[in-house]
């Protein structure tokens, strides 16, 4: 996927900007049902990954399950989960947390990575005009696939303050992640377009 060849430099922003954001640290109990991500270990959700072209054509549709699997490591006072996405954007090493508000998830890319970022936030403020990476929680929620869900915009910006890359990312409490939209820019005209997207179709959780 588009994300993995920018994750580096997304995980470094991420850094810099956590320091500024205002969160719990601390877990919730992720495990059980009423958690904005329920991570009760054999959990599973399967998605719709579809990738587009520039003139929006569809290049790929495929089916992806993710799993939640029987590990968990401690980082920054969160307790993270193993989430198993090996087709789909997470990726098939990364880890989810809960923050003790119920309101974020912190996601490590892997064991080696050196600290957890933001992902995802009810709470996110508008992003300033100075920020290079930045997250914005919509106040109402979104029907998405029959999911009532909460929207955050991130948009990554170079260093003339143009926005070169952007995530939409689409959570439902009590479900978790119900879709991703990753857009980049045009090889010709440099406007952004969707290029990836998952969707939720189904979970089980246990």
């Amino acid at each position: 996927m588009t994300r993995l060849s920018f994750s580096s430099i997304i995980i470094f922003l991420f850094m810099l900007e956590a320091c500024t954001k205002t969160v719990d640290n601390s877990s919730v109990d992720s495990s059980n049902s009423a958690s904005i991500f329920p991570m009760q270990t054999g959990n599973s959700w399967v998605y719709q990954d579809s990738i587009f072209d520039a003139k929006g054509k569809t290049v790929l549709n495929y089916t992806d399950t993710a799993f939640i699997a029987d590990q968990t490591i401690a980082s920054n006072g969160y307790i993270f989960h193993a989430f198993n996405d090996s087709l789909g954007w997470f990726g098939a090493n990364s880890y989810i947390a809960v923050d003790g508000s119920n309101a974020s998830l912190f996601v490590l890319d892997s064991l080696n990575a050196v600290s957890p970022y933001l992902f995802f936030t009810i709470t996110a403020p508008d992003p300033g005009s100075s920020e290079a990476d930045a997250l914005y929680s919509f106040a109402t929620t979104f029907n998405v696939n029959g999911f009532s869900c909460y929207k955050n915009l991130e948009q990554v910006k170079d260093e003339n303050g143009n926005i070169i890359y952007a995530n939409v990312y689409y959570v439902s409490p009590g479900i978790g992640v119900v879709r991703i939209e990753e857009y980049s820019p045009n090889p010709d005209s440099k406007a952004l377009y969707l290029d990836y997207s998952q969707t939720l179709k189904s979970y089980n959780f246990k």
